[in-house]
């Protein structure tokens, strides 16, 4: 990921100081399925390939993925896309989401010490030196498989579920951490993809709520240092029934 020094001035307790601070970079790249552009993607230049496969399955544009290439700043992906593609190129206009979205069906079940374990990897350095970036985290059988960071939210949850697809990681045993809030695109992204847990240090919103209950999602917000907020589908965490176990 591309970081530029730049310089500032900063304003403390009255006092005006110099600073040299360390940047985030914004690019732009274009998105094509099947050799047809699709559109234009303001994002963090790392992780292309994963970028591009999680967003045509998160975006439900198709159900597999054939190959992904990049060059430049083109992002080429081969996919099986499902219905009409040029009603999903009219309808998406960048959206998150083409249609609506999945119900995930999983047996996942988790101890609450793995939620402050997902909870704990999110953060990252890059983030405490530029304070510009979301960040996702995917773990696969209890282990963390990858963190992507981004300057756009959605954009990390593309990366890490592009990560699982490129790697053929079955997403329904996977748990998706992530930095920002939930609204409903974002948990539609994940519906989409069948990962049946979000664990976020930040809020819902109603509608994201209301997704989280409609795809079978257990959602899981305000991740803090011992404690957090179940709103949907607690059945997955252990013991939150009150049986303890």
């Amino acid at each position: 990921m591309r970081l530029e020094r730049y310089t500032g001035t900063m304003y403390t307790n009255g006092v005006f100081s110099d600073i040299d601070d360390q940047i985030v970079c914004e690019d732009t790249f274009t998105l094509y399925v099947n050799n047809t552009q699709l559109l234009k993607m303001v994002a963090s230049d790392d992780h292309l390939r994963e970028l591009g496969a999680g967003f045509v399955i998160c975006s439900h544009i198709a159900d597999h993925i054939q190959n992904v290439t990049v060059c430049d700043d083109r992002i080429y992906v081969d996919a099986e896309v499902t219905g009409d593609f040029q009603e999903i190129l009219e309808s998406s206009g960048g959206a998150a989401n083409h249609g609506t979205p999945r119900r995930v069906r999983s047996d996942q079940r988790v101890k609450p010490e793995k939620i402050f374990e997902v909870r704990s990897a999110i953060q990252s350095d890059a983030w405490l030196k530029t304070g510009a970036l979301h960040a996702s985290v995917l773990f696969y059988n209890g282990e963390l498989a990858i963190r992507c960071e981004d300057i756009g939210r959605h954009n990390t949850v593309d990366k890490v579920v592009g990560h699982a697809v490129l790697n053929k990681l079955p997403l329904s045993d996977c748990i998706i951490g992530c930095t920002g809030r939930q609204p409903s695109g974002m948990v539609g992204k994940v519906a989409n993809a069948g990962i049946p847990i979000i664990v976020s240090r930040a809020a819902s919103t109603d509608r994201g709520i209301a997704t989280a209950e409609e795809t079978g999602i257990t959602l899981v917000c305000f991740a803090r240092e011992g404690r957090f907020t179940i709103y949907t589908h607690p059945e997955r965490i252990i013991g939150s029934d009150g049986s303890g176990g």
